[in-house]
């Protein structure tokens, strides 16, 4: 390709972040393809583990047990078809189960059904932020965990929102957070920046509007599960609320003792209070005329999150790639958590097999592994006041009107 024809190219960002997306996904399905000849230990040492092929079996997806409505919790176990994920992304998994035979067959039903989600993600952030699409297209993390778990559904579910809300279609990004509440419960978080912001620019009821469409769609998408079988459709929280902090998670790390109940307490307590200062931080920086930092807030509640949970999977980097396109952060930021979640990816399976299959405990890959959590929370700390100070993308950028404020008011 001549060098002109390469700068046209680039000119087109959707086909580019398309083309490199697949790619990125294809290097991803090589990776977890590696499991296909079986969980005999290579899934740690050749780092292919997925949750995908074991969940298969022991959530009774096998079995085409229907999720939630026969299910619920004994003694710390979920059993009868309940599972640990919201209600859509358990319908998920139940129909690529009902297209597989074996655990091999449904990684491969799995991972063709998740990719067109990702390829969607691509193409809304280059809609929405042209070359910066690559920074989700072409990230390590994409090929790690497309295919790790399911949170590619809500991940495209939130990008979706953020689409809509760019284009002036409020309802409609409500519309997706409630969608993506039943995949994963995060994208909630992002419906109290979307109050806040439709308040600043249109009014109380504009904002309340908005923030009920979202509740509503979760409840409505929720409310069948609840009603046929009430426990097995809480068994997902109640499981949640029982375990532990996990071992590649701040919390382990710092206080291994620390109990379910304790972590609980501390935790809320520190989300609560994290939120509320992000969210009153955002609206003192909306005032006089200025837009409410929508995006920008959504980043820094989820890296919050992310930071003070007791659970911190190595898959949820997913959920926090599309903001280092949406804003205008340097890509060294980027770079620099690529490279501490690779250490966590790497360090976290590379000692389960050390454990499991070596009998070793404290081996170099524990120490990476423990570098990596305290890196990434280090990362997480920052990244909530970078977020909360970045510029929009070139596109994600609002192209809403001003917002209209009260005579007197500023």
């Amino acid at each position: 390709m001549t060098s002109a024809g390469a700068r046209a190219a680039l000119n087109r960002p959707a086909p580019v972040a398309l083309g490199v997306c697949f790619v990125t996904l294809l290097a991803g399905f090589a990776l977890k393809a590696q499991c296909l000849a079986g969980f005999d230990g290579r899934q740690y040492e050749r780092l292919c583990y997925n949750d995908l092929q074991p969940l298969y079996g022991v959530r009774g997806i096998q079995d085409d047990i229907f999720p939630y409505v026969h299910g619920g919790l004994e003694s710390g176990e979920l059993i009868g078809g309940a599972i640990e994920y919201p209600v859509l992304t358990g319908v998920f998994a139940w129909f690529a189960g009902l297209l597989s035979g074996d655990a091999n067959t449904y990684l491969v039903v799995s991972a063709a059904l998740l990719a067109p989600f990702g390829l969607l993600a691509a193409y809304h952030l280059s809609v929405m932020t042209k070359r910066r699409a690559l920074l989700w297209a072409a990230a390590p993390a994409l090929a790690l965990y497309a295919f790790h778990n399911w949170d590619l559904l809500a991940a495209a579910a939130c990008v979706g929102a953020f689409y809509s809300w760019s284009k002036g279609k409020p309802v409609w990004a409500a519309v997706l957070l409630g969608i993506g509440g039943a995949l994963k419960l995060y994208p909630l978080f992002f419906l109290a920046p979307l109050l806040l912001d439709r308040l600043r620019r249109r009014g109380l009821r504009d904002g309340l509007t908005a923030a009920a469409v979202g509740v509503a769609t979760f409840g409505l998408i929720n409310l069948p599960f609840a009603l046929i079988n009430s426990q097995g459709w809480f068994a997902t929280y109640q499981f949640h609320r029982e375990r532990g902090p996990n071992y590649d998670s701040i919390w382990y790390l710092g206080s291994p003792s620390l109990s379910p109940d304790r972590a609980n307490f501390i935790t809320a307590g520190l989300l609560a209070a994290s939120f509320v200062l992000i969210l009153l931080f955002g609206w003192v920086r909306s005032q006089h005329g200025r837009a409410y930092p929508f995006l920008q807030t959504c980043g820094a509640l989820l890296a919050a999150f992310l930071l003070f949970n007791k659970v911190h999977s190595p898959q949820y980097t997913l959920w926090l790639l599309p903001f280092f396109a949406l804003l205008n952060v340097s890509s060294l930021w980027w770079v620099a958590y690529s490279v501490v979640d690779l250490l966590v990816y790497v360090g976290v399976f590379r000692w389960y097999f050390d454990l499991g299959y070596q009998g070793q405990q404290d081996t170099l890959a524990k120490q990476v592994m423990v570098a990596g959590v305290w890196g990434r929370a280090g990362l997480l700390l920052l990244l909530i006041g970078v977020f909360l100070t970045a510029r929009a993308g070139r596109r994600g950028a609002v192209r809403h009107p001003q917002p209209n404020l009260v005579p007197g008011r500023r």
